[in-house]
């Protein structure tokens, strides 16, 4: 159609995998970095960790999108998950004030507070996943009653997300840095993972971070977590967390339709986005 087209590229020696899907090319807001502007945001990519041997996106995408310069890439570390894409732990949603965004990721560390705040009130028995258990049973745990004690007093699921949660806090500082973003412009938003038998994360429930942005409006995942006082808490806190910047949470049910392999509603669904009004050929790299 008018103004729009696409390019194809076809590797012709390598093999393809999940690297190598939408879901691990994101695109930041606008930022200011060190004195340098990226009026168009830059290219977000995941990857294997930096000098191990690991999975990386087909080197003909990856040497295309480095051709971009106006939006100069910056690798993440995804290569520790399962599917392997960086919209699984970061996402960016629009705000009002000067900063015009905020980063979100994925944080353990923040659910695992929650569930100890929850157990502290007297509420250490709310249940998860009601009404989903054997839909949310591929990940190999037992869903028939999960509560917040269990999920506590659970010291293998807790030193696997200590590990998750070294490999984001890893991406962070890096975010951080090529971005230039400080501590106030990321929100931590509660996320449970479990590793599979090679060693890969996999969410424990509906990964609330992967949502679908339609501008103030948020497609969540439904997470499923523990009701306590008729709500869930996971929902709760998000809510708490994201309206106060005059966002509108909706949280989607998406467990049978993607969750139960391994995405969630952003891995079906595309946005066609309006674009700048300006022309990115008039930017210099």
């Amino acid at each position: 159609g008018p103004d729009f087209g696409y390019v194809h590229k076809e590797p012709l020696f390598e093999a393809t995998a999940s690297l190598d899907s939408f879901g691990n090319v994101e695109v930041s807001p606008p930022v200011s970095v060190a004195g340098k502007e990226y009026p168009l945001g830059r290219i977000l990519i995941g990857s294997s960790f930096p000098a191990s041997a690991g999975r990386r996106m087909t080197r003909l995408v990856r040497d295309f999108l480095y051709t971009q310069r106006v939006q100069a890439p910056v690798e993440l570390y995804s290569d520790w998950l399962a599917v392997g894409n960086i919209n699984e732990f970061v996402t960016f949603v629009p705000t009002s004030d000067q900063k015009r965004f905020r980063m979100l990721l994925a944080s353990p560390a923040a659910c695992y507070r929650l569930f100890r705040e929850k157990q502290k009130e007297g509420q250490g028995e709310a249940t998860m996943f009601k009404g989903k258990g054997t839909a949310l049973g591929y990940s190999g745990m037992d869903t028939k009653r999960v509560t917040i004690n269990k999920v506590l007093s659970n010291d293998v699921l807790a030193q696997q997300n200590q590990y998750v949660q070294r490999c984001i806090d890893w991406n962070r500082d890096v975010l951080k840095k090529e971005l230039g973003l400080l501590e106030e412009d990321i929100i931590d938003l509660p996320a449970l993972f479990k590793l599979d038998k090679q060693g890969k994360a996999i969410p424990y429930f509906p990964n609330t971070v992967t949502m679908i942005v339609l501008a103030r409006v948020l497609g969540i995942p439904k997470p499923f977590g523990p009701v306590a006082g008729g709500e869930c808490c996971l929902e709760r806190r998000i809510r708490a967390l994201l309206e106060p910047l005059g966002l509108c949470c909706c949280f989607l049910e998406d467990v049978s339709s993607y969750h139960g392999s391994l995405g969630e509603v952003r891995c079906g669904t595309s946005v066609q986005r309006r674009p700048f009004t300006f022309k990115w050929w008039h930017c210099t790299p």
